[in-house]
């Protein structure tokens, strides 16, 4: 089995956790935008985010912010497409839950899509309910669950 460390990160990223995290977004995703992904970093409130690495090598990532008094909003993560299927995903959502129950959250919440089969699932395994579904501006269908911690 590999071994795997995990750092949380809380509030105010330095230089080089901030490209650390939009390195792994820009690899792992599709079609990143990394302004808006910026800036959302800087404008939200109580960022933290929970990152995992092999040895020193970044390998996943989740990060969470203020959506309410009481809600942890799970934004966006994911892991390389290499280390996938070693539980690192379920870690960094486990990790993200006991660190926005310890700052006073009472309930985590996130949105996915059907393209993103994994996530869902990882999400309903972890105890969310489907609470929302609807269409944005740009016609996706977006998922809302929602969980107690």
């Amino acid at each position: 089995m590999k071994d795997f460390s995990y750092q949380i990160i809380s509030e105010t990223f330095t230089e080089n956790q901030l490209m650390t995290l939009l390195s792994l977004y820009t690899t792992i995703f599709d079609s990143p935008d990394i302004d808006f992904f910026k800036n959302r970093i800087k404008t939200k409130e109580n960022v933290f985010a929970v990152v995992a690495f092999e040895e020193e090598n970044p390998i996943g990532f989740k990060i969470g912010y203020r959506y309410n008094q009481e809600t942890m909003y799970s934004w966006v993560g994911g892991v390389l497409e290499t280390h996938r299927k070693f539980g690192i995903g379920q870690k960094l959502m486990e990790l993200q839950h006991k660190t926005a129950k310890n700052q006073g959250y009472k309930k985590a919440r996130t949105k996915s899509m059907n393209a993103f089969k994994p996530m869902m699932i990882l999400n309903l395994k972890n105890g969310f309910n489907i609470i929302n579904v609807y269409t944005n501006a740009v016609n996706q269908t977006k998922i809302v669950f929602e969980k107690q911690l």
